[in-house]
């Protein structure tokens, strides 16, 4: 799900400028906005909206009672009886823009809609109980393209790419990788859930981390470390939701980012395989993580796919594989 369309429901202009700026922040649209008065029309709430976020918080502090107050009141209620979408309450006085209590309020409600389009992504897609990272760097792209190209349809794993590239390039990644094989690639974004069948490109200008549930939480935040994207951190991540259901394939690529992720992989009883150095553009990352002694596989692009289709399909193990 790329990003939810919000319905905003406020008392005053400048909750519904503050608001509509948090919803686009967060990468989602405005499908509906209004400001309820009183004397003033009561709006038609039957909008096709992911969500609406409201705030009336000044509404009952109004000088003027009457039949149209008691109105809009009834309207909210019903909202609230009868939407089948969610409803974020927000009771929020009048805030200035740049004080402390304002950066507090967008960092809650963007938390809020964070926690929200995940939850709405699961209710449409249950998310994949397996996992495998691609990390590459120099030399990977032509590597990791030969081994979507072996790979068939419907292995039942949600692969997660990370690769050490300029900005700018993301796109065209993706592209290249759409046309390998049968799997669709689209770059990480806020609330994704890791699906079945499908890659999942992480880029250099935004951190990703992973909820308990599956969904990517997308932040504008500098990787931790020398690497960027950081092959070690996305690990962590899988690693400590996925586990035993969690793998980890090293391609071709320059420095040892990745050496970390086998072993945190291989402690949570996850499967470490690597590109032959020999047949890698730059052997570095590969020798790396042969070094630690947590890899159980070695070949090139076309024979680690191999393996991992055997690996769903067949539960014989080849001589390649190592003790």
């Amino acid at each position: 799900m790329s990003g939810l369309s919000v319905g905003i429901l406020v008392d005053s202009s400048l909750k519904q400028q503050y608001l509509g700026n948090m919803v686009v922040q967060a990468g989602h649209k405005i499908g509906f906005s209004n400001v309820l008065k009183i004397n003033a029309s009561v709006p038609n709430l039957d909008q096709s909206v992911d969500a609406w976020v409201v705030d009336i918080s000044e509404l009952d502090r109004g000088e003027t009672d009457g039949e149209q107050k008691a109105d809009l009141i009834g309207l909210l209620d019903n909202l609230l009886e009868q939407t089948s979408v969610p409803v974020i309450l927000n009771d929020a006085a009048e805030l200035v823009h740049g004080t402390p209590e304002y950066q507090d309020w967008v960092r809650r409600m963007l938390q809020r809609l964070e926690r929200l389009n995940g939850d709405i992504s699961l209710q449409i897609d249950s998310g994949a109980t397996e996992v495998w990272i691609l990390a590459a760097s120099t030399g990977g792209p032509a590597a990791v393209k030969d081994f979507l190209a072996k790979l068939p349809a419907g292995l039942k794993i949600a692969f997660i790419y990370v690769q050490h590239i300029d900005n700018g390039q993301s796109e065209t990644l993706v592209k290249m990788m759409s046309n390998a094989g049968a799997y669709p690639v689209s770059i990480a974004r806020q609330g994704l859930v890791l699906s079945n069948n499908t890659i999942t490109l992480v880029t250099p200008d935004r951190t990703v981390n992973i909820h308990d549930n599956g969904t990517l939480i997308i932040s504008k935040k500098p990787w931790v470390g020398f690497y960027s994207p950081s092959i070690d951190q996305i690990a962590a991540n899988i690693a400590r939701v996925y586990r035993q259901h969690s793998g980890i394939i090293i391609f071709s690529g320059m420095g040892d980012d990745g050496a970390a992720s086998c072993r945190l992989i291989k402690q949570q009883g996850g499967k470490v395989w690597v590109q032959t150095p020999a047949q890698s553009t730059i052997a570095s990352m590969p020798e790396a993580a042969i070094a630690t002694g947590t890899v159980s596989f070695v070949g090139t692009p076309p024979e680690l796919a191999d393996a991992l289709v055997k690996l769903k399909h067949i539960p014989d193990r080849q001589s390649r594989w190592l003790k």
